[in-house]
């Protein structure tokens, strides 16, 4: 009951920038097979060179014969697998009209950060279920031979953030070669900023590093190591991927025969949407130390 005072609007809720979803990539989905999950084919090359030994010069006489090419591309059949990000809530019959609404609006509020962490911690409802996901030590496939997660290879620890992220970004740029994602929990944007390691890109409106790899900085991102545990006092793991993609349903919501508690009139209604995540070649994992340069 509103008594005396006037209804109003609630403010506008406003999700924070430079979350997951704002950076990856979101390709179209043709119809919603993919809620049952995806598999696509990873192509990691290394590459090399060669020469043509009629024409070559060496200063030191003719070269020998080239040796023979190799393959030099790493073909891995890879897949991800959905999880579902829900909210609840209660209400009265009498406003089942906004009941769409409130219930949309309920998930804006706790999405971002939901996905986040289940794509940082691979659980969702309390079980390991999602995979890949950033925070793992162990290679998990599917009974088909197919890698639902990679191992996350530690490149330093205990290192200060621009020791860290050079290591990180080199790793990451001898696995990937593109543009790639770099990782880290909210906590750390402080001593990016502080140690000038994170700048906005005016164009794309991202925040990326010197190498130009785009800084996911989710609001739901734990900081927990590859092990899944919590880092020291005044420490995180940040980690990088390779360009990373991403499908998501519409907002579904409960209908009133599934919601209603008839012994005391109240609909328990749930705004629900599905999720699929993953990322191509790289999986490294970095221990930083926070704090701003002492020079």
């Amino acid at each position: 009951m509103a008594g005396a005072r006037q209804i109003i609007d609630a403010p506008v809720f406003t999700p924070l920038p430079y979350g997951l979803w704002d950076t990856i990539q979101q390709p179209s989905a043709d119809g919603g097979h993919w809620q049952n999950g995806v598999t696509w084919q990873d192509r990691c090359p290394a590459g090399d060179t060669t020469y043509d030994e009629c024409i070559a010069v060496t200063g030191t006489g003719s070269p020998p014969a080239p040796p023979a090419k190799t393959s030099n591309v790493e073909q891995t059949t890879r897949g991800a697998t959905p999880f579902t990000v829900y909210a609840q809530f209660e209400c009265s019959p009498v406003g089942l009209a906004d009941a769409a609404a409130t219930g949309s609006d309920a998930l804006a509020r706790v999405e971002q950060g939901q996905v986040e962490t289940a794509f940082w911690t691979g659980s969702a409802g309390g079980r390991d279920v999602v995979f890949p996901h950033l925070a793992a030590d162990a290679e998990v496939l599917d009974a088909q031979d197919i890698v639902l997660q990679p191992v996350a290879s530690p490149v330093v620890t205990g290192a200060d953030v621009a020791h860290a992220l050079g290591a990180l970004e080199q790793e990451l740029a001898d696995c990937y070669r593109g543009q790639g994602l770099i990782h880290v929990p909210r906590s750390a944007l402080p001593t990016l900023a502080a140690w000038k390691l994170a700048r906005l890109d005016e164009t794309s409106g991202r925040l990326v590093t010197p190498a130009g790899n785009l800084i996911v900085a989710g609001t739901g991102y734990t900081g927990t190591g590859p092990d899944g545990a919590a880092p020291a006092a005044g420490t995180a793991w940040i980690y990088a991927t390779g360009a990373a993609f991403g499908h998501r349903s519409d907002v579904y919501v409960t209908t009133v025969r599934d919601s209603l508690d008839r012994s005391s009139n109240t609909l328990r209604m749930q705004a629900e949407r599905t999720y699929v995540i993953g990322f191509e070649c790289c999986l490294l994992a970095a221990h930083i130390v926070l704090g701003v340069p002492t020079e």
